[in-house]
């Protein structure tokens, strides 16, 4: 188990946690008063999410929190391969002792650690082995009572290998999506990782170290500040790779400089970035002077097209009422390709606490035998999941000629069935003036609505002053960066 004290010492999750103590802690805490409203006590929770984001840390906190209340509750947990056996039947016997040795000892808690591995989809092609283990889970979850004071926990990062059958009320009740954090997460995170050290990096580095760690997750984070530890026993102690006996290191003297974390960020790759990269990128100093107007005009729209409370970040808060009578969208177009290249991506990065799901021309052929209509059919239902979310189109009309008219078809009717009951961001860029663009493209988005934004070319004010600072600064692309770091130096 971690070694971690309570739920003070989780950063980033703290709707999370909210969400957990309501639906495990205090029915089982408290059941007195549920009993007296009649309520049914929830029965199961389904953690999932990108791997590395909090789903188990959260649940060996939640053990060690039981075991601290006034109230004992047994803690079982197991991975989901902890329970497969190469003996018929003996997988199911395993799983019925779990639940027996839940109802001796409850009010109970039982988490299944990679459940997908535990109850996978249940099909023609699958055996009977694990068709017997799923059917199985499935009884012994009905068979507990609406006050038995048992919860099942289920943690994975593939929902879509967990057979349907157990994604419904009655055995795990809700579903909590842990996303990559965003800054705010990062820089807590980051903050709770060097709680203990005598010697801390200031704030406002670590705001700036969490402004560049886009696409960390926790366990990158973790990472991080344990590289950044080893940089500075390299830089400060290189004996130890040459001697042969052990090496005295005065770890009160050892301090962990800025340089260590910013060599340390050089040599942590994301584990989202193993998968795939998103194109998540803020506008550059050198091309702000250019953009910048257009990207807070685009920003002030979506504040009106989106519902209340979607865009939540450091810069801009729903505060209006939507007014689209489908989910909010916004349609970047121009003759310049200055949207996709770097408007987009600086979207992306202002709504970061958005997930976000890409739908371009890779991702449409990216798997060989697959119909392009079908992977857009299951990144639209890979997005609703992970609502409120943000769905990115670049370059719409790359792919629009390369697919066939059923996919066209299926497209544009995947587009106008999200109401606007579904906080979903349609994010769309097309190289061409709006005039240009097909007629099922442009029926999608409603001009009069606000929802078409064509970018122009920079005004001779805007060139002025790019130019300007481009001289200045002897056109260096990464000003940004050495202005930050001088900054903390």
């Amino acid at each position: 188990m971690s070694s971690t004290k309570d739920f003070s010492c989780i950063g980033g999750l703290e709707k999370h946690i909210r969400i957990v103590k309501e639906m495990v802690l205090f029915p089982l805490m408290y059941g007195e008063v549920y009993a007296k409203f009649n309520l049914r006590p929830p029965r199961g929770l389904l953690f999932y999410g990108p791997p590395g984001t909090g789903k188990t840390l959260i649940a060996s906190v939640l053990a060690t929190e039981c075991s601290n209340s006034e109230r004992k509750v047994s803690f079982i947990s197991r991975k989901g391969s902890d329970c497969l056996s190469k003996w018929v039947g003996e997988s199911e016997k395993k799983l019925e002792k779990i639940f027996s040795l839940a109802q001796q000892s409850k009010p109970c808690i039982i988490f299944f650690d990679e459940v997908d591995g535990l109850a996978p989809v249940r099909s023609s092609r699958q055996d009977f082995v694990h068709a017997s283990v799923v059917s199985t889970l499935l009884a012994l979850m009905d068979g507990l009572d609406n006050n038995s004071e048992i919860i099942v926990i289920g943690a994975t990062n593939r929902i879509d290998a967990i057979d349907p059958a157990l994604r419904r009320p009655g055995r795990f009740d809700k579903e909590l999506y842990f996303p990559l954090p965003c800054y705010s997460a990062r820089k807590e995170i980051l903050s709770v990782h060097i709680k203990s050290w005598k010697q801390k990096p200031t704030q406002k580095f670590l705001a700036y170290l969490a402004s560049k760690t886009l696409g960390f997750c926790g366990s990158d984070l973790q990472a991080l500040c344990a590289e950044a530890v080893m940089c500075s026993i390299r830089r400060n102690y290189p004996q130890i790779y040459i001697s042969k006996s052990k090496y005295h290191i005065n770890e009160r003297h050892l301090k962990v400089e800025k340089e260590d974390f910013l060599k340390a960020r050089q040599n942590i790759v994301p584990a989202s970035h193993r998968v795939v990269v998103a194109p998540i990128k803020s506008l550059s100093a050198r091309i702000q002077p250019l953009l910048q107007e257009d990207l807070t005009s685009i920003l002030s729209r979506l504040q009106v097209l989106c519902p209340v409370g979607m865009l939540i970040s450091d810069n801009i808060t729903g505060k209006a009422m939507s007014k689209s009578n489908g989910c909010p969208r916004i349609l970047l177009c121009g003759n310049d390709d200055s949207h996709t290249r770097h408007l987009g991506p600086a979207l992306l990065h202002t709504l970061e606490h958005l997930p976000c799901h890409i739908l371009d021309v890779t991702t449409l052929f990216e798997e060989t035998g697959k119909a392009a209509e079908e992977a857009m059919i299951q990144k639209i239902k890979t997005a609703r999941r992970t609502l409120p979310a943000l769905l990115y189109v670049p370059g719409v009309l790359t792919w629009w000629d390369l697919v066939d008219e059923i996919a066209r078809v299926v497209f544009t009717s995947l587009m106008r069935g999200l109401d606007r009951s579904v906080h979903m961001l349609v994010l769309m860029t097309a190289h061409c003036r709006h005039t240009e663009l097909p007629t099922e493209i442009k029926g999608i988005y409603d001009d009069n609505r606000g929802e078409v934004y064509e970018v122009g070319l920079p005004s001779s004010q805007k060139r002025r002053s790019f130019f300007k600072q481009l001289f200045l600064n002897g056109g260096s692309d990464d000003l940004s960066d050495c202005s930050s770091q001088g900054m903390f130096y």
